[in-house]
Parts: C-alpha cells; sequence; structure tokens
C-alpha cells in the first residue's frame, strides 16, 4: 500500500488564504453597512425645497426656506391640539443636513408657486347679468407640516382649493355690477383681493398661502353674445360721433381764427395800401406844383395833350367849341407857331471889314 506525503505547508497556506477571504467580506460588508447607515443619516434640502422630518409617525422637526415667514405670522398654527404638531422644532436653512438613520424620515415638498385653474363656472352679477368666468391663482405650500398632516399629496389640494376657491370668489362678484365687473379693473382687483385676504384665512390651517388671484377669463352665454355685440357696437359709434363732434368743432374754430387772422391782415394791407397810396398822391401834387409854378403856360399846354390823348381813343369823334380849355391851348399854340413861320426874316446889315494892318515903314 503506497501512501503520499502530507504537505503541511500548502495546508496552511490554503488556511490563510480562506481566513484572508472571510476578513475581506466582513470589511467589505461593514463597508457597505456604514455606507447604508451614512446614507440614512444625511439628507440634502434643495434650493426650492422644503421637508418634514418625523419619527415614529410623530413630526420632529420642520426645515424651511430662509425667506420663508409664514411660521411668523402665524405661530399659533404650530400649537394645535394634534399631537404629531407638538414640540416640532422650525428650522430654516439649505443643503446638506443630518439626521438618526432608520429612525427619522424625511419628506420633501417642493416651495416653489403653483398654477391653480378652476373651471369655467357661471356668476351673476348684482344687476343679475350672467358670465362665465374661469379663475387663475398662484399658490405655494407654506408649512409642509401642516400640509402633511392635511392634504397629504397634490391630487388631493387640487380637490380642496377647487371647492373653496370658486365660492368665494363668486360671492364677492355677486356684489359687482356688470359695468363694473367688466370694464372697472380698479373695482374688480380690490374685490379680489378682498377675496384673496378671505380664502387665505381659510387655507392657512393647511400650510397654504395664495400669493395672486385673478380673473383668467370672462365669456357670456351663447344667449346673450349676439344682445352684447350689438351693445358694444352702439357704444363705438356713440363715441366715434362724439369724436367726430368734437373734430368738427375744432374744425370750425380754427376755420372762424384763420378768417378773422386774414379779414386782420387784409384790413391792415388795405389800410397800409392808402397810407402808402396818399403819400405818393401828396408828393406827386408838390411835384405838379413846383412845376407849375415854373412854367404854368407848359403845364398847362401839357396837361390839355395828356387830356386829349385820354379822350381821343380809336374809331372816337370829339367835337370841341374853340374856347374850350382842352383846345383853346392847342389852337393858340398852333396860331403862335404859323406866325413865326410868316413872318419875313431880318435883314443884316453887313459889317464893314476891317482895314488891313501895313507894316511899318510899307507906305514910304
Amino acid at each position: 500500500m503506497n501512501t503520499e506525503p502530507i504537505d503541511l505547508n500548502r495546508r496552511r497556506r490554503a488556511a490563510q488564504a480562506t481566513k484572508a477571504v472571510k476578513i475581506g467580506a466582513l470589511c467589505a460588508a461593514a463597508a457597505l453597512v456604514l455606507l447604508i447607515v451614512l446614507l440614512n443619516s444625511v439628507y440634502v434640502v434643495g434650493e426650492n425645497e422644503q421637508a418634514v422630518l418625523s419619527r415614529f409617525g410623530v413630526i420632529q422637526e420642520v426645515v424651511l426656506s430662509p425667506t420663508n415667514d409664514f411660521t411668523d405670522q402665524n405661530p399659533e398654527l404650530m400649537n394645535a391640539e394634534d399631537t404629531r404638531l407638538q414640540n416640532v422644532t422650525i428650522v430654516k436653512d439649505k443643503g446638506l443636513r443630518f439626521k438618526l438613520p432608520f429612525v427619522t424620515s424625511v419628506q420633501i415638498y417642493d416651495g416653489r408657486l403653483n398654477t391653480f385653474t378652476s373651471n369655467a363656472e357661471p356668476v351673476n352679477t348684482a344687476d343679475k347679468k350672467q358670465y362665465y368666468v374661469t379663475i387663475f391663482g398662484q399658490w405655494q405650500i407654506a408649512n409642509p407640516a401642516l400640509f402633511s398632516i392635511t392634504q397629504q399629496n397634490m391630487f388631493k389640494v387640487e380637490q380642496y382649493l377647487d371647492n373653496l376657491v370658486f365660492p368665494v370668489i363668486v360671492q364677492n362678484i355677486n356684489n359687482l355690477n356688470a359695468s363694473d365687473f367688466v370694464n372697472n379693473k380698479d373695482m374688480l382687483n380690490q374685490t379680489l383681493d378682498q377675496a384673496l385676504e378671505t380664502i387665505n384665512d381659510t387655507v392657512k390651517e393647511s400650510g397654504i398661502r395664495f400669493k395672486d388671484i385673478q380673473v383668467n377669463r370672462t365669456l357670456l352665454p351663447d344667449a346673450n353674445m349676439q344682445s352684447t355685440y350689438e351693445r358694444m357696437i352702439a357704444n363705438r359709434a356713440k363715441v366715434a360721433q362724439q369724436l367726430r363732434s368734437e373734430g368738427e368743432e375744432e374744425y370750425n374754430k380754427a376755420v372762424a381764427a384763420a378768417d378773422r387772422d386774414a379779414r386782420v391782415l387784409t384790413s391792415d394791407a388795405v389800410r397800409d395800401a392808402e397810407r402808402i397810396k396818399g403819400e405818393g398822391d401828396a408828393e406827386a401834387l408838390a411835384i405838379y406844383a413846383d412845376a407849375y409854378s415854373v412854367d404854368p403856360e407848359f403845364y398847362s399846354y401839357w396837361r390839355s395833350l395828356q387830356a386829349l390823348e385820354n379822350a381821343l381813343k380809336e374809331n372816337t369823334t370829339l367835337v370841341l367849341d374853340e374856347d374850350n380849355p382842352l383846345w383853346a391851348d392847342l389852337l393858340r399854340y398852333v396860331s403862335e407857331t404859323q406866325a413865326d413861320t410868316s413872318a419875313p426874316a431880318p435883314t443884316r446889315t453887313p459889317e464893314p471889314e476891317p482895314e488891313p494892318e501895313t507894316a511899318p515903314g510899307e507906305n514910304e
């Protein structure tokens, strides 16, 4: 019978390898457990997030945004009889935070604004006019602890707001006349502000805060649509007629002012022209007077010629007496001219010629 030798070193190496594997496995398990514990010991609150920390169903801590002042304005809400809200710590912080692992659970809530839009519902004004109105609002979770207790999720809060917000808006709009509801934006905004205050007083117990509420859309019933269009057309026609009347009035004022200015300018021009003409006539008369004083007979003869020139036009016959002033001067001038041409010319006596001078000593 053959027997093989036993290798003690080989067995020792195998035992050491098995021990190393066990140690490695234990270290890996410990690291994994440590990682799990570490991951369950920290949580992160984002910039637009809020957190609720609870232990065995009891809220222990609430992490809010540093700018959230809801709990400061409503401290009585955290002193409610609900045992889940007793001794709750309010922390305003962001970023990485620590908690007890496996014991403390964390719920993250969005702190940004949410949009609420209602369905189109009929609304009657104070003067019995009906409109279909859609409400638009902006709200946010201001206290996640109250929100987690009363609403739990977004689906439930949508139903809650739809049943609450619209009736309050309708109740306030019922006090307005149709003209104020449609045309008077200041009065409508004032009414909506009152409704917003009423709604916030109600929803604050659920940790909700509305930032704004507006009328998103207003529609008329089909039965009233045509009559409303006709009334709008009549109102626009009335405004157009008023604008045309005002324009016609302004046009008449402008025309009257232009006519008045034209008459003033014309009268001033006529006055200045008459003055200048008078001054010219006076100067001309002065010149005529000076000329007449130099040679009255020639001036009278020249004026007669001008008068005859103006009187004797083409195919015109003028019969004048010889004593007529227009004819007398001309006849006298012609007679004098004929007399001068028929008279004999005077004889000139020749002057004696001077004797030639003799040079001295020429006759000797």
